[in-house]
């Protein structure tokens, strides 16, 4: 049985693809090794039969090399990938151990995924664990500085905890790395709002607005601050508005019932009121 036998019908196409390969330039190996793992095999059978040149030696192991590890990597990666996307899936499912342990194998294959440790921060701030979270972001932060997400996320979670300047000081900085994100503009503003800067919170609620027009929630927030700015008109328009976009927040109806005392309107602010409670339960 000749050479030509033992590699099968697609020997002349096999030896022209590894041919192509040995006479690369050595720094082009790593960029061309992602033709599969069966050049490996192909360049085994190569060696075996001694139909390679002896200067090319080197080459073709060289090649094995690139390939080999070229795969491994792949290998890792799609793991890692696949812990990642079981999390989520478990996550949305109300799984929290679940998606913090499918997390945490993600991170250990891909220790600067910085969404692994976003999504395992925000797992772990549901549970309650918010050391655990601000330690998450922390690394996220590490892994990817330059991205807003995990700056945002560690806001929230100072937020919850009273910290209401590092909240703020995150938010500021998610927005100085993306000027455009409405996510930090609105939990600046709320924030702000709650420190009793109204009129920063107006001012970072009003942008959220101007790039959303149909964000009901932004407009329930600044109206709050509006009502403390005494702006009882604007106020009263953005819960209004609110109600229009979407008739379920319940925070809509409760604070345009304060409004509506204000402005001694008191049949309209007991309906408000009754429709608050009715929706609290379900939404807030």
């Amino acid at each position: 049985m000749s050479h030509m036998d033992l590699l099968g019908l697609d020997s002349l196409r096999i030896l022209t693809i590894i041919d192509e390969f040995i006479t690369l330039p050595f720094e082009n190996l790593f960029q061309k090794t992602k033709r599969g793992p069966d050049l490996i095999r192909f360049c085994e059978i190569r060696c075996r039969i001694n139909l390679y040149r002896p200067h090319m030696a080197i080459k073709l192991f060289a090649l094995l090399i690139c390939i080999t590890f070229g795969v491994a990597t792949s290998h890792a990666q799609s793991t890692a990938d696949d812990y990642f996307n079981r999390g989520v899936d478990r996550q949305k499912e109300g799984d929290l151990m679940g998606a913090i342990a499918d997390y945490t194998k993600a991170i250990e294959i891909s220790p600067l995924d910085a969404d692994a440790f976003n999504n395992r921060g925000n797992a772990r701030k549901t549970q309650g664990d918010l050391a655990g979270a601000i330690k998450d972001f922390d690394a996220a932060i590490s892994a990817e500085p330059e991205s807003p997400t995990a700056y945002i996320n560690r806001g929230v979670v100072k937020k919850i905890r009273g910290d209401l300047d590092g909240a703020i000081a995150d938010y500021s900085l998610a927005i100085k790395r993306a000027p455009a994100n409405t996510s930090a503009y609105y939990n600046r503003g709320t924030a702000l709002r709650d420190k009793q800067d109204f009129s920063g919170s107006e001012a970072d609620l009003t942008r959220v607005i101007d790039v959303n027009p149909k964000h009901a929630r932004a407009f329930v927030a600044r109206g709050r601050a509006r009502y403390e700015l005494k702006y009882l008109d604007g106020s009263l328009s953005d819960f209004n508005r609110s109600i229009e976009i979407d008739s379920t927040i319940s925070d809509a109806y409760k604070y345009r019932a304060l409004v509506y005392r204000a402005q001694r309107k008191l049949a309209l602010a007991h309906a408000d009121e009754k429709r608050a409670l009715e929706l609290s339960p379900k939404t807030n």
